[in-house]
């Protein structure tokens, strides 16, 4: 911006009065008194004008520079802060991505814990038929052995002596071995049985343990993380604040200097006026956005399939499923679905993720946005395409 020098327009007010009283002297030897007068006036108006545009001039021009300089530096402070926003964006996405297959596995842990359960009362169960069957057999046994007793049979030499022949003998003998080996058979079977079903529950036992001591990793892995995001979430409140403070201050400072601006205007037309840029944006009537349209302001939850409450890769699966395409559950499973889509390439109804692994999931929506599930205390909403820990893109239709 130009601004007056008091010095250059004492200079040529100057030089008018010499060239003025030259004038007068030549052409009118008496006028010379009414010619000062007149060129005392024109000189202290020269000071006056110069003396105004001076007080005038200077502070716009220094308003001006103070203004675009704290425009810069909020600016500057602005763009510092959406840098750390979005990395810290990235990172509670991430933590929420942790808690989901946390809550997975916690869940799958639980279901495998109840069914070892299960598979444990089933095998104390067996193991007490089995001894029972055992002692039954055991008794039956017994009973046999005390009738051969009672009915004078009490030892081998006994059956040789009463043997009525050779033939009887062999018999008897025979049979009295086959009836002992059978029992024997039965109860060495039932022991066997028993001994495998102790076995197995002692291996259910460990299992059991062993999932327990997981479930309990796992949850106190999800405490720390849950505490971990709590204080990300704190600090990712104050970074908004701070986004907002800068934001502000830049409208602020911007309609200062255009103040400013408009009062140069009125004196100095060779200013451009400054013309907003004004952008357009649209929305692809394809199929799957329009119908994902549907479920914009629905709030994020941690596992939620929809309708009511959706996550990142829960919101991307139920949009699908609707048009009878099954997908992947977590997004880096679903990164792995469809057909392999270059970002030049990308149209309405694309799945984009970011981080790799992926840990968050979107649908491209055209002009470079996507539609998502963000994050805890977020909602389905649409947001340029412009992080980046963009990973790639895939087409499932």
């Amino acid at each position: 911006m130009q601004t007056f020098n008091i010095e250059n327009v004492k200079y040529m007010f100057y030089n008018i009065k010499v060239a003025f009283l030259k004038k007068t002297v030549l052409n009118f030897s008496g006028g010379v008194r009414v010619n000062k007068k007149i060129v005392s006036a024109l000189v202290a108006l020269g000071l006056i004008i110069s003396s105004n545009i001076t007080v005038f001039a200077e502070p716009l021009s220094g308003n001006r520079a103070t203004y675009q300089q704290r425009i810069n530096e909020s600016r500057n402070s602005l763009q510092d802060v959406k840098s750390k926003r979005q990395k810290l964006e990235s990172d509670v996405e991430k933590m929420d991505n942790q808690i989901e297959v946390l809550m997975h596995k916690i869940s799958q842990t639980k279901n495998k814990i109840s069914n070892t359960k299960n598979e444990i009362k089933k095998a104390e169960k067996d193991i007490v038929k089995a001894e029972e069957n055992i002692k039954k057999e055991q008794e039956l046994f017994n009973k046999r052995v005390r009738a051969m007793y009672m009915n004078g049979v009490g030892s081998y030499l006994d059956i040789i002596v009463e043997a009525e022949g050779l033939s009887d003998l062999v018999s008897k003998v025979d049979s009295i071995k086959r009836i002992m080996d059978m029992d024997k058979k039965i109860i060495s079977d039932l022991n066997n049985k028993r001994q495998a079903l102790e076995g197995k529950k002692q291996k259910l036992d460990n299992d059991n343990k062993k999932l327990l001591a997981l479930k309990s990793e796992n949850e106190s892995k999800l405490s720390d993380i849950n505490k971990k995001k709590r204080e990300q979430d704190t600090l990712l409140a104050e970074l908004r604040r701070q986004e907002r403070m800068y934001a502000s201050r830049i409208t602020e400072n911007q309609a200062q200097i255009d103040a400013a601006m408009r009062q140069v205007n009125k004196i100095r037309d060779n200013v451009p006026k400054y013309v907003p840029s004004r952008g357009s944006s649209s929305l692809s009537s394809d199929t799957v956005v329009a119908y994902a349209s549907n479920f914009l302001g629905t709030p994020y939850t941690w596992g939620g399939n929809g309708p009511n409450t959706f996550d990142c890769s829960g919101f991307v699966k139920y949009v699908y499923a609707h048009f009878g395409v099954s997908l992947p559950r977590v997004a880096s499973d679903q990164q792995g679905a469809g057909s392999p889509v270059s970002r030049g390439n990308l149209q309405p109804g694309d799945l984009v993720f970011f981080g790799s692994p992926a840990h968050h999931v979107g649908i491209y929506v055209g002009n470079n946005a996507y539609m998502h599930a963000p994050r805890t205390g977020d909602v389905v909403k649409i947001s340029p395409l412009t992080r980046s820990d963009y990973s790639g893109a895939t087409r499932v239709r």
